[in-house]
């Protein structure tokens, strides 16, 4: 009996240990779950649902609740508002029908939407998928944002059909939901079909997203999530919004299942041929040669080297995201029921869990000669390497083109002449990875990882992802070095390199890519560590800020006189930064002291680096911040101090206005509660609106 009982026993631990052999991605899994509550906790986010999937692996999950009136938890098949994430679908669709000969994307709008009205110049069904169609986003959100009854195609376009281009199409980039809807109405036009049947039937049921629908707020829709928003701190309910205005550009509902489902599709090419996938994949660029890092329906950002696509959505009741990275067949789903929240940080943590990765850091100097090398090494790095693994191939590889190339890199990131000529050098090293510059950058960058895969096989790029530039870097210097007809880099560069790699290979390391900083977390340990592995290092990791919202959020939830030594800590460790000079303007203004805020500031304007956080409209963004928490007092210090160091600045005067319209607003509520007879007070609440 014993025998039988012990050889059971070694069953049930084998299948245990078998399965736990199985999921790679467990203790990652058990690490975000954790983060995902307190999170959640954080941002007040009721109910969230996310997954991924990265090649044969998938995982998904629902935390909170869809409604909590009713005690509904939220799961993967959890339907939330997918808002702009709307948008790559209605890409897809044009693409599918210039595939099938209905349309071309380089015709004219108006020839499949005849009734949309004449502009001053033709827009191209290209320019409008791009945002560089001249279209008008919202012009007057308290009107256009909050419309309650439900229009049909003509009448989605009747809203902004008579606005004024922006620009000549083709000339600059312009986020605009109404142009969305313009090539709904496209679809339609060439599909002769309404836009909701055609995605039905060519991109939902082909994929099996039998959980994704337009929003109709009549149809019974299963697992709908309720929307919640933040009022000065208190969750309520979201304002009845109906969405059919916004159709094409962010009027349906999906779950993250499907969203999962979706990135699959296009990943399999079960949509589009791999040449339509490609042309949707790649920005566009103005006509003067700016890259929009914006392509069809997605936009378009490398991470650590890594292509992405991805898009964010928002709107009344939810808050979305789909990230997808094509050559490592990964996909991040991400849906919750809040207007607001941490949504790019939810993403970028399981993002960092999964690859062992942090999410794009840069490398922090206190010097902006130093910087602006750096951020042409990583553009180089980021962007060409990025271009190689998509294509997988390089740029281009032509003699007499990559001479000019590296003539560019020579006379841009050269340590002697930057220090010469810093305006001019840094204005061409920001444009390295644009088109005005040739892409030199991204050619560069294609070639070098080339050259590495070449000597080293194509896992080595796996290294530089989790190293970052200056790994990639010395490595092509020893292949240069080494000959073979590979073009050189400046000797003043060569050792810039040899530095910046010895100091980030020291800083960059298993701790630093793993960590994430909350303000639940022990700040000051944190701060000790980076301070200790920082000694004596000419570059460490830049997380100002992070480290800045964070020690905000703590000095609004705790003691704020407890967090001035931390916000010390962080001075010492960024000390040629701004913004811990400005964090330490938040925290006095928390305690009462407008002096040592104004003197903080202050100290912030004349920081060797990032000084543009002390700017006037940063300092009314944070004054916004904590007027929409309900600290009003502390809103209102703030931007006196701010307009006491810009007295000129309007928005910083209008957010000043709309702190006292708050306070009169409470102050005649209260008047009225005690004396429901006051009927001036009623006139001027009333006046007052909300």
């Amino acid at each position: 009996m014993t025998s039988i009982f012990v050889f059971a026993l070694l069953l049930i631990l084998s299948g245990t240990l078998h399965a736990q052999e199985k999921d790679p991605y467990a203790e990652d899994i058990a690490v975000f779950r954790e983060f995902v509550r307190q999170q959640m906790e954080a941002d007040q986010i009721p109910g969230l649902s996310v997954g991924f999937y990265k090649g044969d692996y998938q995982w998904s999950e629902g935390f909170g609740y869809i409604d909590l009136e009713n005690d509904v938890k939220a799961t993967p098949h959890s339907a939330y508002r997918l808002a702009s994430n709307t948008k790559s679908m209605t890409a897809v669709a044009i693409l599918q029908l210039q595939e099938a000969g209905k349309l071309s994307i380089d015709d004219p709008v108006k020839e499949y939407v005849p009734y949309f009205p004449r502009k001053r110049w033709d827009i191209t069904i290209r320019q409008v998928m791009g945002h560089i169609g001249g279209i008008s986003h919202y012009k007057n959100y308290e009107v256009e944002g909050h419309i309650k009854t439900d229009k049909d195609t003509r009448e989605a376009i009747e809203i902004f059909d008579e606005f004024e281009l922006l620009a000549r199409p083709g000339t600059e980039y312009h986020y605009s939901s109404y142009g969305y809807n313009l090539l709904g109405a496209v679809i339609e036009g060439a599909a002769e079909t309404p836009y909701g049947k055609y995605l039905r039937e060519n991109i939902w049921q082909p994929l099996g997203m039998d959980h994704t629908w337009m929003d109709d707020p009549d149809r019974i829709l299963p697992h709908r999530a309720e929307g919640y928003r933040l009022d000065f701190g208190e969750l309520k309910n979201s304002e009845y919004v109906n969405i059919s205005s916004r159709f094409a550009a962010g009027g349906t509902r999906s779950t993250v299942k499907d969203l999962l489902r979706y990135a699959r599709g296009l990943q399999e090419g079960k949509l589009l041929s791999q040449r339509s996938t490609r042309m949707m994949e790649t920005t566009m660029n103005t006509s003067n040669g700016k890259r929009t890092d914006y392509g069809m329906g997605w936009h378009i950002e490398p991470v650590n080297g890594h292509f992405q696509a991805y898009h964010t959505g928002g709107q009344p009741e939810t808050r979305t995201m789909l990230m997808r990275f094509p050559a490592e067949d990964m996909a991040i789903a991400l849906a919750y029921n809040l207007e607001g929240g941490s949504l790019r940080t939810i993403a970028r943590r399981l993002y960092q869990l999964v690859m062992d990765e942090g999410w794009n850091v840069k490398p922090y100097t206190g010097n902006s000669y130093d910087d602006a090398l750096l951020r042409g090494m990583w553009d180089i790095c980021n962007f060409g390497m990025a271009y190689y693994k998509h294509r997988g191939k390089p740029r281009n590889t032509d003699p007499e083109e990559m001479a000019e190339m590296f003539e560019f890199l020579n006379n841009t990131l050269h340590p002697e002449k930057i220090q010469h000529d810093y305006n001019s050098v840094r204005q061409k090293i920001a444009l390295g990875r644009h088109p005005k510059a040739h892409t030199a950058y991204v050619r560069i960058g294609s070639y070098m990882a080339h050259q590495l895969v070449e000597e080293y096989g194509s896992q080595r790029l796996d290294y530089y992802h989790t190293h970052g530039a200056p790994a990639f870097f010395m490595d092509y210097l020893r292949l240069s070095s080494a000959g073979g007809n590979r073009w050189p880099v400046n000797e003043p560069m060569r050792q810039k390199i040899r530095d910046y790699q010895q100091a980030w290979s020291q800083t960059w390391n298993e701790y630093t890519r793993q960590l994430f900083i909350g303000p639940w977390k022990d700040l000051g340990a944190i701060l000790d560590q980076l301070k200790q592995q920082a000694q004596g290092r000419e570059i460490h990791p830049d997380y100002t800020s992070v480290l800045s919202n964070a020690l905000f959020d703590k000095a609004l939830k705790e003691d704020a006189s407890a967090i001035l030594p931390l916000v010390n800590d962080f001075v010492s460790l960024y000390p040629e930064s701004a913004v811990p000079y400005v964090t330490r303007g938040h925290v006095h203004i928390i305690t009462g002291n407008r002096k040592a805020a104004e003197k903080a500031y202050r100290r912030a304007r004349e920081a060797q680096v990032d000084r543009h956080v002390a700017s006037a409209a940063m300092l009314n963004q944070h004054a916004r911040q904590l007027f929409r928490r309900n600290r009003l007092e502390e809103a209102l210090d703030l931007v006196e101090v701010a307009s006491g160091i810009y007295p000129e600045n309007a928005h910083l005067l209008k957010t000043h206005g709309d702190i006292y319209l708050e306070k009169s607003r409470r102050s005649y509520q209260q008047a009225l509660e005690l004396d429901p007879a006051l009927e001036d007070a009623r006139q001027e609440l009333e006046g007052i609106g909300r």
